[in-house]
């Protein structure tokens, strides 16, 4: 299994919330509104890439439109790969993050 970035995983999560709606500024603000981090657009459009290049993401030209003075937006949809990704990133995070308790944030010691 090979493990996503945070990143990888917060793109990948972004283009499934989004569905039709997921192009590459869209998946950008998604994730600065979600996380409060500032990200360059750059930092979103090249896992994008990679993302579509490992069979995780496909993408898709839409019509071109009048306000991007006649320019199509590239659209993304999950692929089935790439849910099964999702899916494997969420029950490692589970299996991590169980047990964990809010109030007791530091590690348990050896032996117990």
């Amino acid at each position: 299994m090979e493990m996503l970035t945070k990143l990888e995983e917060l793109i990948l999560l972004s283009v499934w919330k989004l569905k039709e709606n997921a192009y590459g500024t869209t998946i950008f603000r998604h994730i600065q509104s979600v996380t409060g981090q500032k990200l360059s657009l750059g930092g979103v459009y090249f896992p994008l890439e990679r993302l579509t290049r490992q069979g995780y993401l496909r993408s898709y030209y839409g019509p071109a439109t009048e306000e991007r003075k006649g320019l199509s937006k590239r659209y993304y949809e999950l692929t089935e790969t790439g849910l099964e990704a999702l899916q494997d990133a969420k029950r490692v995070t589970d299996v991590m993050w169980s047990g964990f308790a809010a109030g007791r944030a530091l590690a348990p010691k050896e032996g117990r």
